[in-house]
């Protein structure tokens, strides 16, 4: 209630400066500044007039340091001079601004990944991110080559500064495409626009439709037709030894070490259900009372034995197929090392051909430079 009553003063004051600015310089023939307040105050009606159109309560703290930014970037940036007279606080304003779109790129392409629109790799969500945010950078930088254009406003004095602030933005488009390319693949929303990922999602229409869903059937008919490759395996059982009929914890990290390799490689499928020669057995041999126990038991395996953060990257679909119950795991390449925890060691796996194998040494050394590279 406080930050709300502040955010309305704050408001309120913003406001008022902006229309005595407009009330002053109507007879100082200064139309740029006049344009400026205008625009400056709209804007201001921006986040209530989308909180009644969007249903969306916005924090107090947010529109405070919205406003004050819009104070800064217009009002302080042109009616005070402070562009032409300290370099320091033009760079500052761009690069904040860069900063900003980009954070606002970065969550649309949240936006379109979690509710399934697209469906990329990181480096090309990393790329969509660096698009986008230069893109809405050079409008900006256009925006301002029209209004001197019309009003001779001298907002980009020569070359030299649009060259200069299109550096800037350049900057803060690589600093927010490599965030994405850290936080998308994990889901993470830590950078997001609260705001603005919930108007997106509560209007899909802005987002365009899904991407259609394959059948999970026609998905199974199509992996046994190719059979074992570099990304995909197939095991007959998730616990059960099928010579002994008993469980078998070996079996179990039989399937844990091709869910590390896929991991540590680029991904893959891993069906549980079929063997080698890609006959449907199905999971009637592991005993489990219902499909919830059967996904509790691989949840408890991933998260013991390969680590609960990596959970996100391992996605699993119980199936009926032919009458019999499989499992089909789609996991995504992460970008994180993997390691394989069992007996009190440590064991990193990789892909190699339709096989899972065990690197030491330095090989494994020479792989994680070459495959993790930042880390």
């Amino acid at each position: 209630m406080v930050k709300r009553l502040v955010n309305q003063i704050i408001t309120n004051l913003i406001r008022l400066i902006l229309i005595l600015t407009i009330i002053f310089t109507i007879n100082q023939n200064r139309i740029l500044l006049q344009t400026v307040a205008v625009i400056a105050l709209l804007i201001t009606f921006v986040p209530s007039t989308l909180q009644k159109l969007f249903k969306i309560k916005i924090p107090a703290s947010a529109e405070i340091i919205y406003l004050m930014f819009i104070y800064g970037i217009l009002m302080l940036g042109e009616l005070r001079g402070f562009y032409h007279d300290h370099l320091w606080w033009n760079l500052l304003m761009t690069f904040t601004a860069s900063i900003a779109l980009g954070l606002v790129s970065l969550s649309v392409v949240y936006v379109l990944n979690k509710t399934e629109r697209i469906n990329t790799s990181p480096i090309l969500a990393a790329i969509l991110i660096f698009s986008f945010t230069l893109s809405l950078a050079t409008l900006w930088e256009l925006f301002e080559f029209t209004l001197d254009l019309i009003l001779n406003s001298g907002l980009q004095e020569n070359i030299f500064d649009t060259i200069q602030d299109l550096t800037i933005n350049l900057i803060g488009a690589i600093l927010i495409s490599i965030a994405g390319y850290k936080t998308i693949p994990l889901k993470s929303s830590i950078l997001t626009s609260n705001f603005l990922t919930k108007a997106l999602e509560k209007n899909p229409i802005l987002l365009g439709p899904k991407l259609p869903k394959k059948d999970p059937h026609q998905i199974i008919q199509d992996i046994i037709k190719i059979g074992e490759t570099s990304k995909i395996e197939f095991k007959s059982t998730l616990r059960t030894n099928l010579h002994t009929k008993q469980i078998d914890k070996k079996i179990e990290l039989s399937v844990l070490k091709t869910l590390t390799a896929f991991l540590n490689t680029s991904g893959g499928y891993l069906l549980i259900g079929v063997d080698d020669n890609s006959n449907v057995l199905g999971l009637e041999s592991d005993n489990f009372k219902n499909e919830d126990k059967i996904r509790l038991h691989l949840a408890n395996m991933v998260k013991s034995h390969i680590g609960n953060e990596f959970t996100s990257f391992i996605k699993p679909r119980i199936i009926n197929f032919q009458n019999k119950t499989l499992i089909l795991i789609s996991c995504l390449p992460s970008q994180f090392r993997v390691f394989l925890k069992a007996e009190d060691k440590e064991e990193f796996y990789i892909r190699n051909g339709p096989s899972s194998t065990k690197i030491e040494g330095n090989e494994l050394i020479d792989y994680i430079n070459y495959r993790f590279p930042k880390e």
